[in-house]
């Protein structure tokens, strides 16, 4: 009887080779948040922009100013981690720049608004979030986290944290700091380091929790 062999995971930095990918994956991965309590996941108006928009932030933002963290077996993505410098660096501008060229821009803020609710419960829990990061002050922050719908439940907290421990490695010393609304990711944050430092209610069903890693 033959053994079988799992193949090895192998975490890297992205290129802009994996940006279509990690897109698809981030958004598949994204949870069904009702922050609104209508009884329907929140989300873009229209999922087609949002996702153009994901994918040009991938490569005009993160890949130029953050950091793009994949995990493949195979040739084939499991989970990636994106993540951004605290510090303003502009890039939001050119973004913005490119996005109005490619996606024709005064449509864009219709095709990407989760609905007035949604940005409501959003704004009224922006400040308790700004005072928490204020308070980490960190140098990193864990802006995306997702695995591939392919990956098991029980591989992948493991597969997660693999693309977590080489940004806060290179760190050397510094600070990240991340959020999440599902108990399931906050547990593998906390098994790659963060602590928690506090918790902010997000609408009427949902709490955002904020950590810190150093």
């Amino acid at each position: 009887m033959t053994a079988t062999t799992t193949a090895p995971l192998t975490v890297r930095p992205a290129g802009i080779v994996d940006v279509t990918s990690a897109a698809r994956l981030l958004e598949s991965s994204a949870p069904e948040i009702d922050v609104d309590g209508d009884g329907f996941p929140d989300g873009p108006a229209d999922p087609e922009v949002a996702a153009s928009v994901a994918r040009m932030a991938l490569s005009h933002v993160v890949l130029q100013h953050g950091q793009l963290w994949v995990a493949e077996r195979n040739g084939v993505l499991e989970a990636a981690s994106v993540w951004m410098p605290a510090v303003e660096t502009g890039a939001g501008d050119g973004l913005r720049d490119v996005l109005l060229r490619e996606l024709h821009g005064p449509s864009l803020a219709a095709a990407l608004d989760p609905g007035a609710e949604v940005r409501a419960a959003l704004a009224g829990a922006s400040l308790e979030v700004a005072a928490l990061l204020e308070r980490i002050d960190p140098e990193q922050i864990l802006s995306g986290l997702g695995v591939a719908q392919h990956v098991s439940r029980l591989a992948a907290p493991a597969v997660l944290r693999a693309t977590i421990m080489p940004a806060l490695e290179a760190l050397d010393g510094g600070v990240a700091a991340a959020a999440s609304l599902e108990p399931e990711r906050v547990a593998v944050l906390e098994s790659a380091g963060f602590v928690g430092v506090g918790t902010v209610d997000v609408g009427a069903r949902h709490q955002l929790w904020v950590g810190r890693a150093a």
